[in-house]
């Protein structure tokens, strides 16, 4: 495609100097000056969604057995110099984190319209909620550990 000028706009003298009178727009009306919007409900692929979904799994089989180990072993040495009450929360977390990627993963061809509106919210509230619940507790352990040091 060549671009033809068509005209000038001067600002200072608030003036539009048409050169080229031999363009005519097509259509009943000029081309609307904005930019228009459609709104598009994107859907991720099955094999994708499949294989994210199985990853979270083994993700939240390992987070299960951190756990399991996490209170079995809680009253060893080792275990309760770590804050293992706190460690079980980060690994709960971690935990919702996960749950949510399967939430975020459901979309237009896995659920209605009105429901994909209220996982989304539902999704969104989970994940802050896990991403709060893991840097908080990690925090609190960062100044535990540095007030048992100095």
């Amino acid at each position: 495609q060549k671009e033809v000028k068509v005209g000038e706009y001067n600002a200072v003298d608030d003036k539009l100097v048409i050169i080229n009178n031999s363009i005519r727009f097509q259509g009943l009306e000029p081309p609307k000056d904005k930019t228009i919007i459609q709104e598009e409900l994107r859907k991720i692929s099955l094999p994708l969604y499949s294989i994210l979904s199985a990853l979270t799994i083994l993700g939240m089989i390992m987070a299960s057995a951190f756990l399991f180990f996490n209170i079995k072993n809680r009253n060893q040495k080792l275990i309760k110099m770590s804050s293992p009450y706190m460690n079980n929360l980060i690994i709960l977390g971690g935990m919702l984190s996960y749950a949510s990627i399967f939430l975020f993963g459901l979309d237009g061809s896995f659920v209605s319209e009105k429901t994909f509106e209220t996982l989304c919210t539902v999704s969104n509230s989970i994940y802050s909620s896990s991403i709060l619940v893991e840097f908080s507790l990690t925090g609190n352990g960062v100044r535990n550990a540095n007030r048992k040091v100095w």
